[in-house]
């Protein structure tokens, strides 16, 4: 079985089997024709020509319409021994071998077909990126997985197929939710987390439908880089968020001892006390701009908030102004 999962071709052994079918249901065929005509049958018996036809036709396509170019020949040639050359005789003979040829021909045709879709959709299941695998809905064994699949689990094909599918989840609830889910309408875009074997846990993300004979079908992305690099892109928000925030509070923490700064200068004399008011109104400038930076960056925490879910504390927007932060002091007489 598992030598049929990994060529994706038809399984070898059963290609000798039917040889060996073909072989001995032909001799079958001819003994029992030659015996019906010795004795005056000759309507029922020929039919049985049709069955290694039909078998060497499909297994062996392209040599199936000489295989049945040979079977009428033979059988004509029973015909012709067993029953004389009456001619009746031989276009009934060669009536019936036209039939067979015709089998021949349609049944090879239809097995050449259904060997090039096959050879197509084997193409297509080995060499997807995507991780496919045809699991039994009964015991939830793997029926058939790519390469892929496998490697995203971190296993070897052959290894995959002792496990079942319901051991790689590593949420049970998540699991019970998938398979509701694909009971009712399928799944799509369905995110989860599997066991592997030697990378650990992987972020997975699937798709399934169901399929006749109660089996379904999975395809499975790799997303763990996507995540670990969104759970790094929110951490590095969150900072980005935070540092906004303490902007904002230093900005308060300044001001607070400036204005003490500012109101002591009445104690100064006049001349000091205009060169400290110069520099306590450039400070301010300076915090102003500051507070102006942190006012448009609102829109950025906005964005923060609404995609990332960072920072649910709304700021308040303090209005500023310059003249109404630094008190005027009297100048000393």
């Amino acid at each position: 079985m598992a030598d049929n999962r990994d060529s994706g071709t038809r399984d070898e052994s059963f290609v000798g089997i039917w040889f060996f079918i073909i072989v001995n249901t032909t001799i079958l065929a001819i003994l029992v024709n030659i015996l019906s005509i010795s004795v005056g049958m000759t309507e029922v018996t020929p039919g049985l020509f049709f069955l290694p036809v039909v078998i060497t036709s499909y297994w062996y396509p392209k040599k199936g319409m000489l295989f049945a170019f040979l079977i009428t020949a033979i059988y004509i040639v029973i015909i012709y021994v067993f029953m004389g050359a009456s001619l009746p005789n031989i276009v009934a003979g060669l009536f019936k071998s036209i039939i067979m040829v015709g089998v021949a021909a349609v049944v090879a045709t239809l097995a050449l077909s259904l060997q090039k879709s096959e050879a197509k959709y084997r193409g297509i299941f080995n060499n997807s990126e995507a991780g496919t695998g045809l699991i039994d809905g009964r015991d939830l064994s793997m029926l058939e997985v790519n390469q892929r699949f496998a490697s995203i689990l971190g296993y070897s094909r052959e290894d995959v197929y002792h496990l079942t599918f319901s051991e790689l989840w590593v949420d049970a609830s998540e699991r019970d939710r998938f398979f509701a889910q694909l009971t009712k309408e399928g799944v799509d875009n369905f995110e989860t987390r599997f066991l592997a074997n030697a990378q650990g846990i992987r972020w997975v993300l699937l798709a399934a439908g169901m399929l006749p004979d109660n089996q379904f079908v999975c395809t499975m992305v790799d997303i763990t880089v996507r995540k670990e690099m969104e759970a790094a892109h929110k951490t590095a928000l969150q900072q980005i968020e935070k540092n906004i925030e303490q902007f904002a509070i230093l900005g308060d923490h300044i001001r607070n001892p400036l204005t003490v700064i500012v109101g002591l200068t009445c104690m100064f004399a006049e001349n000091i006390a205009a060169k400290v008011l110069v520099q306590a109104r450039e400070i301010d400038r300076i915090i102003t701009q500051i507070d102006i930076g942190w006012i448009e960056s609102e829109k950025v925490r906005t964005i923060i908030r609404k995609y990332y879910g960072i920072g649910a504390r709304e700021a308040e927007k303090a209005d500023y102004s310059a003249g109404s932060r630094l008190p005027k002091p009297k100048a000393k007489k």
